[in-house]
């Protein structure tokens, strides 16, 4: 992702970061840009490190259904309610490897990113923070067009799936990308078609719908259950796993 590899390069030292906004009219013209792919975005000469959070802020609030899908989305608000930190974990693992595989991939490269910026001081955003900035644009809504009700309902709830899913361990989130952290570090996030740059780079990542067997959505034994298998039995990645571009 060209964002998070720019906003990592120079941006971990910004208080605030993601908190702050970026001008608006700045932040529509990089979107413009990027939809119509004629010119590289140039991140690197974005003088507001603010304007690239805005971007991706911008990209994530206006996919066609939020990152954790319309499908699963009444899972992973009610898991995020439960007192039990253990079953809300062992359901969100469940439901994490019932996303589309694009979506799968996506949450865990910007959990891993987040976790980063969390561990910088100087940007003062602890996980309660950015789950205010991020439960709107992960999480969303369970529909396109939300009542003013569900609106103000969901508006409660959106901050603690972010939160539960940032206390799950960055072990994880890379077991996901199957990456390691010298991988991200030294493999630039975005990569260029044909003169344009991309949001997205294609990850190497497992399949882990072989790793879990779904049992029925009511049963949290079963969840559980699977879940103990899941973190056991994952085995070595099959080289050349790739996934896309951009979630839709």
């Amino acid at each position: 992702m060209e964002c998070v590899t720019e906003i990592e390069r120079r941006g971990l030292e910004e208080r605030g970061l993601y908190r702050v906004p970026g001008g608006e009219r700045l932040v529509k013209e990089l979107r413009d840009r990027f939809i119509q792919g004629k010119t590289p975005l140039m991140l690197s000469k974005v003088h507001d490190i603010h304007v690239v959070c805005g971007l991706l802020k911008d990209f994530l609030r206006k996919l066609k259904e939020p990152l954790i899908t319309f499908r699963l989305h009444r899972t992973f608000m009610e898991a995020s309610e439960l007192a039990d930190e253990d079953n809300s974990a062992a359901i969100l693992y469940q439901a994490i490897a019932e996303l589309p595989k694009a979506n799968r991939d996506t949450l865990a490269f910007l959990m891993l990113h987040l976790h980063k910026v969390m561990k910088s001081p100087q940007c003062q955003m602890d996980k309660n923070n950015l789950a205010r900035v991020f439960g709107p644009t992960i999480v969303g809504h369970g529909m396109s067009e939300p009542s003013p009700t569900t609106i103000m309902r969901d508006t409660n709830t959106q901050p603690k799936v972010i939160c539960r899913m940032l206390s799950l361990p960055e072990a994880y989130w890379r077991r996901v990308l199957a990456i390691q952290t010298d991988q991200t570090s030294s493999t630039p996030a975005y990569s260029q078609d044909g003169g344009h740059g991309r949001l997205f780079k294609p990850l190497t990542s497992p399949e882990l719908n072989s790793y879990y067997k779904i049992p029925s959505r009511g049963s949290l034994r079963g969840r559980i259950r699977n879940l103990g298998h899941a973190l056991t039995s994952i085995g070595p990645v099959e080289p050349g796993r790739r996934f896309f571009t951009s979630p839709s």
